[in-house]
């Protein structure tokens, strides 16, 4: 079971050396205001946090990760590179449903599955002609051994990687995973994405409760 199939050395380029950090804008998924980055892939990066977490705590987070068919995964480092932080891998199922993996690497090791992280997949999770789509909440991505998300950050420094080729297995979430063929750091504005009624809005997605004006917004 391997998360690369390259040898570890390349798969520590995943999120290393980076290129310079992007901003992120502010996008609202009717309530549900995230920080948003697109990259020139036309992969939509979305984060949103609730209004009461405090620095330096756990908090879960919601994750919208919306991308073209021709992007076989797309994924997020909480910690802002490769290794020692939540990686939350994203991929169609190859059916009309999406996929979210939980792993983490360690210094010149593959990613492994990551058990410190679980998510919450949401029913407006799909594929369709064009685009797939991740819409979930992680419990466990905000904080992890040495370090954590500032949730009221301007420019809190996440990494993001993506590739053209799809997972080998795409119904597993622990399936092998070509090497990235992009990869920047970005810095999201987090404090664009708290929201209020944080725990009202995720009963709601979980109970597939969608207001007429939840847009879901593609490129």
């Amino acid at each position: 079971m391997g998360f690369l199939l390259q040898s570890a050395t390349a798969a520590l380029a995943l999120f290393a050396a980076a290129p310079t950090v992007v901003q992120a804008a502010k996008f609202c998924d009717g309530p549900v205001c995230y920080s948003e980055f697109v990259s020139t892939q036309r992969v939509a990066y979305r984060v949103a946090v609730p209004d009461t977490a405090a620095r330096g705590t756990a908090f879960d987070v919601l994750i919208q990760i919306v991308a073209p068919r021709a992007v076989g995964w797309a994924a997020l480092a909480w910690g802002g590179q490769m290794t020692n932080n939540p990686l939350t891998i994203a991929y169609s199922n190859g059916g009309t449903g999406a996929v979210v993996s939980s792993r983490r690497a360690v210094s010149r090791t593959a990613p492994s599955p990551y058990p410190g992280a679980s998510y919450a997949v949401f029913g407006t999770s799909t594929t369709n002609a064009t685009h797939w789509r991740l819409d979930a909440l992680c419990s466990g991505c905000s904080a992890w051994t040495g370090g954590s998300v500032d949730p009221a950050g301007a420019a809190v420094t996440i990494a993001w990687a993506s590739s053209a080729r799809a997972p080998t297995t795409p119904s597993s979430n622990t399936s092998t995973i070509a090497i990235h063929d992009n990869k920047a750091r970005v810095a999201f504005d987090l404090a664009a994405g708290r929201i209020a009624n944080f725990t009202q809005l995720v009963a709601a997605k979980r109970a597939g409760v969608t207001p007429d004006n939840w847009t879901h917004k593609v490129y």
